[in-house]
């Protein structure tokens, strides 16, 4: 059974707006606040007249005394009870958005997931078979010819170097040494 919420239940407001129950509350307050002139009980129970109105008094709200006043009481009351009952009713259709919306973020989250998921499988299939990823090769040494045409342009003042031309060498280091450096216009 699902949680009752007391925002979301016509529970609440049925047994607390029920007229009668007001109606009995009005009158057993006003008993206590002016209590009658004589209190005489012979109830068993006295303990459980201080739950209603005091022995002896009259009802200070008689609805079966007063057309009027019942006519009156049953307007106020169904007024309320149609406000409590509607607050009720935006309750429950906001927690039915809510929930709504948070299945349907769950929805793109999965399908977010399983996107990846078959991405991260076609990745896979690219890779060879010792788990190398060629791409990734690819890119790096795009990245470091990136790196020495920067490096070209810095050494020749700023210029790019005409096509064709040689790139001016970087000064070689002890470990440099053996390797030898050639132009296009060498192998020819």
């Amino acid at each position: 059974m699902p949680s009752l919420s007391l925002s979301s239940s016509y529970l609440i407001p049925a047994i607390l707006l029920n007229p009668a129950f007001i109606l009995h509350l009005i009158n057993t307050f006003v008993s206590h606040m002016v209590p009658p002139a004589h209190i005489i009980s012979n109830s068993p129970h006295p303990v459980f007249e201080k739950l209603g109105p005091l022995p002896g008094s009259k009802p200070y709200l008689d609805m079966h005394a007063d057309d009027q006043l019942c006519w009156g009481y049953t307007a106020v009351m169904v007024f309320v009870q149609v406000l409590a009952f509607g607050r009720v009713q935006d309750n429950r259709v906001r927690r039915k958005s809510a929930k709504a919306a948070k299945i349907e973020r769950e929805k793109v989250r999965k399908e977010k997931l399983q996107v990846l998921e078959r991405e991260r499988k076609m990745l896979e299939k690219t890779t060879n078979g010792n788990g190398h990823d060629c791409n990734a090769c690819m890119d790096g040494v795009w990245e470091l010819l990136e790196e020495d045409q920067a490096q070209a342009v810095k050494l020749n003042g700023g210029k790019q170097p005409a096509r064709g031309n040689k790139v001016p060498s970087i000064p070689e280091t002890e470990s440099d040494t053996s390797l030898t450096e050639t132009s296009e216009e060498d192998l020819h």
